[in-house]
């Protein structure tokens, strides 16, 4: 495998769940074969939690197996494998790894990702041929070890029936994978190693992986120093993945209690988290030591609780910052945004991160949803008002009606495809015209009417579930 040379930085820009475009929507219910499908909750949890992403309309379909490139595409996914750490002297290719990769193919960038983190993959990768269950057992086994910086132990030896069918080379990580739980033993007690892994079986394994790791997190050791990489995951958790970050830090550079303090406040306030507060200035004795730009963030922290003087009366801006510290400066930003949550605008325009939660909150955690909308698109009334109406009658929240259409003046300047939901939504009284007699399809649609849209719809929703009300 040729690896060009590349110098470490990070330039980080938090991911949006949402990354497909237009009105394009699915309910869980929509996949291929999914009733059929042992372990369906944990495909569709994955799925609507956005974790795992689609390479075509009908990725799940559950019963179809997966290529060698669709399964590295799904580990890379899932387990939020980036470049974020890396600058190359020059661009890299799919094919300065791979061999038989196309330098132009929809896996390229997953290629590339994938060998950067050092996912195990042979150089004579050949991206569509189909992974057996052995082969892609190994290879999220060896990710999530390297991710999640499990220590390697001696696993518990599982015998099962076929196990002299399995690859000399896969052996350790199949019993470490027995070990975790990341996969078991059918009816028969045989594992079927050389069978291609559907993809149900693939979502199912990367499912248990993820738990796995959610239960046997990285130990923290005491004293140990903050690492740019942990400083900006911990940013990241306090902020929350709702809000679009932009975060660089020098990753070669030792984390201060001034320079972490710093990012933490200056991200909360950018991102909209944390309004830019006047906070009285407390005497801090080594001020001098601080640098002056980072000294109203740090007031901030102060002054919020985030972080306090020592006894002295001193801050120790150049203190290196340990993992644990750094642990606790976030969790105490974290309680104070859960007690202060930052107010929304009145007439702020709805963001499609908003659209979906909103949404999402209308059908209830029950419903099994997963909605797509482009994360960069402005959200209209026309456009909110077709993804509120099209994703609960598709999700079997709402009926389909039939409504008697009214007139709308301004119908020309509304997508046909849109106009049903929009006429469902106006006999419903979710939505009303204006004096005029228009929609203003193409107008943008404010957090707070697009809330009162959704209430009104909670309350229509309770009245179809409960008809004698």
């Amino acid at each position: 495998m040729k690896v060009p040379f590349k110098m470490i930085t990070m330039s980080t820009a938090a991911a949006l769940a949402l990354s497909f475009a237009g009105h394009e929507l699915a309910s869980a219910a929509s996949f291929k074969d999914i009733n059929s499908v042992q372990g369906k909750e944990k495909i569709i949890a994955l799925q609507n939690s956005g974790l795992i992403k689609g390479i075509s309309a009908d990725l799940f379909a559950p019963l179809l197996t997966i290529s060698e490139a669709e399964g590295v595409q799904l580990i890379v996914n899932a387990f939020d494998l980036n470049l974020d750490l890396v600058r190359f002297v020059k661009e890299p290719k799919a094919s300065d790894y791979f061999k038989n990769a196309s330098d132009s193919a929809w896996y390229a960038k997953a290629f590339i990702i994938a060998a950067v983190n050092g996912m195990d993959l042979p150089a004579d990768l050949k991206p569509n041929k189909k992974l057996t269950r052995e082969e892609f057992t190994h290879q999220l086994i060896h990710t999530i070890e390297a991710s999640g910086k499990l220590p390697m132990v001696k696993p518990v030896v599982v015998e099962f029936k076929d196990q002299d069918q399995v690859k000399l080379d896969y052996s350790a990580s199949i019993q470490r994978a027995l070990n975790y739980g990341v996969v078991k033993l059918d009816a028969n007690g045989k594992l079927n190693p050389k069978k291609e892994i559907t993809r149900a079986e693939a979502a199912i394994e990367i499912s248990n992986a993820l738990a796995y790791l959610k239960a046997h997190p990285a130990p923290v050791v005491e004293g140990e120093a903050l690492t740019s990489e942990q400083a900006v995951q911990l940013i990241k958790d306090v902020v929350g993945p709702e809000a679009a970050l932009q975060i660089k830090i020098d990753p070669t550079a030792s984390i201060s209690r001034e320079s972490f303090t710093y990012l933490l406040v200056h991200t909360l306030q950018t991102s909209g988290q944390l309004p830019m507060l006047n906070v009285v200035p407390v005497e801090v004795k080594d001020e001098a030591q601080m640098d002056i730009s980072n000294s109203g963030a740090i007031q901030t922290a102060i002054a919020l609780g985030f972080v306090s003087l020592d006894q002295a009366g001193n801050f120790n801006p150049k203190a290196e910052l340990t993992r644990t510290d750094a642990t606790a400066i976030a969790s105490k930003a974290t309680e104070y945004l859960k007690a202060h949550p930052a107010p929304v605008a009145e007439g702020a325009f709805l963001t499609s991160e908003q659209a979906v939660q909103l949404i999402k909150d209308a059908a209830g955690p029950e419903a099994a949803l997963q909605i797509k909308i482009d994360p960069s698109a402005s959200v209209t009334r026309e456009s909110f008002t077709y993804l509120l109406v099209h994703t609960l009658q598709t999700s079997g929240q709402l009926p389909m009606l039939n409504v008697v259409p009214v007139e709308v003046k301004d119908e020309d300047q509304m997508d046909v495809s849109n106009s049903g939901a929009i006429q469902t939504a106006i006999a419903l009284k979710i939505v009303e015209l204006d004096s005029e007699g228009k929609f203003n399809p193409k107008g943008g649609v404010t957090l707070t009417d697009a809330t009162a849209m959704v209430n009104h719809v909670k309350e229509i929703l309770v009245k179809f579930s409960n008809p004698q009300e």
